[in-house]
């Protein structure tokens, strides 16, 4: 069963802030994403988070503050850290905050996409079981994808999905009726930057073939390609 699991991401970098968004939009169902410790502490008082990313240095309270506030009030809190820092000093003053990792920018793609595999596995690890809610989503008539148990069923018949089926059908789901750009599906079903454009392409077409109705998936260059619902 997949849990839903949700961030607060704290990074003062205009655009870094809406690339991490995007990227770690495939791994966490809610992000609230801000640009200063101040106004992210203020959000994080409201609610709870599974994870909380936070650069080091931000404008008028740097990240190791914040995060020394937010173990404070919950000392059980999973936090990675993000720094253009590789002094000793921040590294161990992080380590002694009990944070999960620490990611020094600029990111090496592979290694931000394994720690993200790891701390959610860890996140989900630490969630109590539960039976799953309404989750079955409508793709077309008599085509309906489980998002939890991420089964499909046409006509009522469970189709077989192979591994990396099901984890692109997910993705594609999650995003319905907007383009997914093929390294957001490298990075989901290969956990790779990038595929053979080949691969993918079989890859679609079997899904394709399965999903059944005309239309499912379309592509369009330089965007990527979009699950069609709108017919459903």
């Amino acid at each position: 069963m997949r849990h839903s699991l949700s961030l607060l991401l704290v990074e003062d970098d205009t655009a870094l802030n809406e690339e991490l968004c995007l990227f770690l939009g495939d791994f966490f169902d809610t992000i609230d994403a801000f640009a200063s410790a101040e106004d992210a502490y203020a959000r994080y008082l409201t609610r709870t988070y599974d994870l909380v990313i936070t650069d080091i240095q931000l404008p008028q309270q740097n990240g190791l503050h914040l995060i020394e506030k937010i173990k404070k009030k919950n000392p059980t809190q999973t936090v990675i850290v993000i720094s253009a820092y590789k002094e000793t000093d921040y590294f161990l003053k992080s380590i002694d905050l009990g944070i999960f990792s620490f990611l020094t920018k600029p990111f090496d793609s592979q290694h931000l996409i394994n720690t993200m595999i790891k701390v959610t596995a860890h996140l989900c690890a630490q969630k109590p079981q539960s039976v799953p809610t309404s989750d079955l989503v409508v793709l077309h008539p008599d085509v309906v994808f489980s998002m939890n148990e991420r089964t499909l069923h046409v006509n009522d018949i469970l189709e077989t999905l192979t591994a990396k089926e099901e984890a692109l059908l997910y993705i594609l789901v999650k995003h319905a009726d907007t383009f997914v750009r093929n390294e957001q599906i490298a990075h989901v079903v290969w956990q790779s930057e990038e595929v053979n454009s080949s691969t993918l392409r079989a890859l679609v077409k079997r899904l394709r073939d399965k999903l059944g109705y005309e239309n499912s998936i379309v592509n369009l260059k330089n965007r990527g390609y979009k699950l069609n619902t709108k017919t459903a």
